[in-house]
């Protein structure tokens, strides 16, 4: 296999999100290429991919394997291998299924209250509200109560000590680290984690104390703090029916169709539970708030679009008082729009799989020898004109009609595919269309004089800000 260096350098020569755009075509849909100095697979064909994340998964069964120092990280399910990932994953994953998603409705529908109050200020004082801002401390406020137990109030509380030690945490720069992993070799990079997690304890102090209180009370919570801390103290017991109703079809060539997933020991320790939870904050603040940000910058730049939405909620609203996770799932526009930005602002632009032994790419001759990534160019696809028609475009349309909806199925993969896709997918989607169908119950967005979208340098796809107007409606039925 022939690895080229194609000479891309982003920042000072082109905008970020050109450069994940750009024209590969002369390299092919499979090229070897380098990432900074290790050689990496390039593939973006939909057959190809759907070998590699879910029909071989038993040689693609790992990411980038990064030895880390800090304990708390090398425990993240995102980062476990082998045996210890297919243990925590199974014991995780019964924490998103349709059932649970129910419970936690309620909790996104109370968070959303805030973004309410929040549109309402900047409307009365005829001032844009900053999205990045705004739907960041919602989902802050979300994952906190979620994850955490703990219910802050970030919008009219940021000094709040939970919100100061994440944003410490989580937030600040580590581009430069992001950088210098990529281009020095893996043996350097032993003792690189690419943050410390947890480092004064403040997250492990302040879930050890709900887990304390909710013990000396006995009382339950419909949270994913609530469903770890029951997976931590069992060892013997099988998944229930729930799990193989939403989970099975995920889990591909995971195990052989005639073994049971029972584990021998399944069972969370303590820094395992912790690690989850912030785990949990990390994945979910900044791709959730984008993904909103976005999406409320298309429903402003495309008003049609907004419309046929706000006709959709408001047939939703007559039915029932509050939204919830029955409600929107049947919402086909708010679906499809939801579905639409993220093919135009993918938050993970990239995903990766390493061969754990040599592998044959499909009938193209071409080996993958073992240890080599294979890296997916998510959003390079999402704009690839051979894979969707006017990429360029907003139009949800390519999500409902099935005449429009051409474009192959794992040529569209926001939250990846297969076995080690994104965990939180569903409760992310329902975070979404809750505060969404609720905002659009009361204000429309517009764009204004301050609108400009300033793409923010990093491994995601975000915004630094973006400013948008928000009219309150007159219309309501």
């Amino acid at each position: 296999m022939r690895f080229y260096r194609c000479g891309i350098v982003y920042g000072a020569l082109l905008p970020f999100n050109e450069v994940l755009k750009l024209d590969m075509g002369k390299y092919g849909h499979a090229v070897g290429g380098f990432e900074g100095s290790t050689p990496t697979f390039v593939l973006s064909e939909p057959d190809l991919l759907r070998d590699v994340l879910v029909k071989d998964f038993h040689i693609f069964h790992y990411r980038r394997h990064v030895d880390v120092y800090d304990p708390l990280t090398k425990t993240l399910v995102s980062v476990l291998e082998g045996e210890d990932w297919k243990r925590v994953r199974t014991i995780i994953t019964p924490a998103f299924t349709s059932k649970r998603m129910r419970q936690m409705g309620s909790i996104i529908n109370d968070c959303s209250k805030s973004v309410i109050e929040t549109c309402e200020r900047s409307f009365k004082e005829g001032k844009p509200v900053e999205c990045k801002s705004l739907f960041g401390t919602f989902t802050m406020d979300v994952i906190a109560r979620a994850a955490f137990g703990t219910q802050i109030d970030s919008h009219n509380d940021p000094e709040n000590a939970f919100l100061k030690e994440a944003k410490k945490t989580f937030m600040e720069p580590r581009i430069f680290t992001i950088l210098i992993a990529l281009i020095l070799p893996t043996w350097i990079l032993v003792r690189l984690s690419m943050f410390h997690l947890d480092r004064n304890h403040f997250f492990q102090n302040v879930i050890e104390t709900v887990i304390k209180e909710r013990k000396r009370t006995g009382k339950k919570y419909n949270d994913v703090l609530q469903i770890l801390m029951d997976a931590a103290d069992e060892t013997e017991h099988s998944l229930n029916s729930e799990l193989f109703e939403d989970e099975t079809d995920r889990f591909g060539s995971i195990t052989e169709k005639n073994e049971s997933p029972t584990l021998k020991n399944k069972k969370l320790s303590k820094i395992e539970l912790l690690a989850q939870c912030v785990l949990f904050f990390f994945a979910g603040y900044e791709t959730t708030a984008s993904a909103l940000t976005f999406l409320a910058y298309e429903l402003a730049k495309n008003p049609e679009w907004q419309e046929k939405l706000i006709e959709e909620v408001d047939k939703a609203f007559e039915k029932q008082t509050e939204m919830s996770y029955d409600a929107v799932r049947d919402l086909k526009v708010l679906d499809a729009v939801i579905s639409e930005t993220l093919r135009m602002y993918p938050t993970a632009v990239i995903t990766e799989r390493t061969a754990t032994e040599d592998y044959e790419l499909g009938n193209t001759g071409i080996v993958i020898e073992k240890g080599i990534r294979v890296a997916v160019p998510i959003y390079r696809m999402h704009y690839d004109p051979d894979l969707f028609e006017g990429p360029e475009t907003f139009n949800p349309k390519r999500f409902m009609d099935p005449s429009e909806s051409k474009h192959h199925p794992y040529a569209y993969l926001p939250f990846g595919a297969g076995p080690r896709n994104c965990l939180g997918m569903r409760f992310a989607l329902l975070e979404i269309k809750l505060c969404v169908a609720n905002i659009l119950r009361h204000f429309r967005f517009r764009k204004d004089a301050t609108t400009q979208v300033k793409y923010k340098m990093g491994g995601l796809l975000s915004v630094n800000e973006l400013y948008l107007a928000v009219e309150k409606r007159t219309d309501v039925k």
